[in-house]
């Protein structure tokens, strides 16, 4: 008995960590698909309720920059992120299988692309110079002209799926190159799911704009509730609206867990000019 019994927590274990915690969807429109030109891009992202967000800004060597922090888990760290010159990095796990130590290995954090790069130009001369790489997983670029979609393999490789500075790309948590297909699991249903859902909101306008995001997050196939008190769930929304000339706004959605759904609009010139108490954005 006790043997069947350790077989079955031990089955129970392994689901669990199948399909990946941080089930994020990310999308973006530039040019002539946002209202007033310039560019939006998006994320929702899913955890578990087990740590705290915050909004801190960073003053490295290189460019300042801004993120979405997690924290008191064991998955902290920057999500999603701008820097002073208008380049925007959002980010999507890939198959929780791929998570391993071997995979990113040596790989480039969100931070240092922040730092180091000016614009979705030359972060993508970079890559294809081999100045960078990531481990499994799916990144959106932009900055006030354009946006990109890579996923990223194993071993460093890469797919840049779409760039555009007139139209929307999308993704959520599963490989749609033909080069990776093979690295997606048996089932991920919940991924395809939110990418449906998506790629039907950003084929039914010619133009969007910040309330259309907005809406778009707070679907409930892309603002998920959480089956139980400790299952994943969406913990925030993050959208960052560029102007042609580069002014860029965060509207932030904070679902920390035991805090109340908090909103904010917040101009960025502000945050990098120390005008914006981010202690107070919880």
């Amino acid at each position: 008995m006790f043997i069947r019994i350790f077989c079955m927590v031990t089955i129970f274990i392994l689901l669990c960590f199948q399909f990946p915690a941080e089930a994020c969807t990310l999308w973006g429109s530039a040019g002539d698909s946002v209202v007033g030109g310039g560019t939006i891009i998006s994320k929702n992202r899913d955890w578990r309720p087990d740590h705290q967000q915050q909004i801190r800004l960073f003053t490295p060597s290189g460019y300042r920059y801004v993120t979405l922090y997690a924290s008191g888990n064991d998955a902290q760290g920057n999500k999603a992120g701008i820097n002073e010159k208008g380049l925007t990095v959002v980010s999507a796990s890939a198959p929780s299988y791929l998570d391993k130590q071997e995979n990113f290995a040596g790989k480039t954090g969100m931070r240092i692309l922040l730092a180091r790069y000016d614009s979705v130009a030359s972060a993508i001369e970079a890559l294809e110079a081999g100045k960078w790489a990531c481990g499994p997983e799916f990144l959106l670029l932009s900055d006030s002209k354009e946006i990109v979609c890579i996923e990223f393999g194993t071993n460093g490789s890469y797919d840049i799926i779409s760039r555009t500075s007139s139209g929307s790309v999308y993704h959520t948590n599963h490989y749609l190159s033909q080069s990776f297909i093979t690295l997606n699991p048996e089932k991920f249903a919940n991924s395809q799911s939110r990418y449906n859902k998506i790629k039907g909101f950003l084929e039914k306008k010619e133009k969007y704009d910040v309330a259309d995001f907005q809406q778009y997050s707070g679907d409930p196939v892309l603002w998920r509730a959480g089956a139980t008190p400790t299952a994943t769930r969406t913990v925030s929304s993050w959208i960052i609206r560029q102007s042609p000339e580069g002014v860029a706004v965060l509207y932030l959605k904070m679902s920390n867990p035991g805090k109340p759904v908090k909103e904010y609009e917040l101009p960025l010139e502000d945050v990098f000019a120390g005008k914006v108490d981010l202690s107070l954005i919880e």
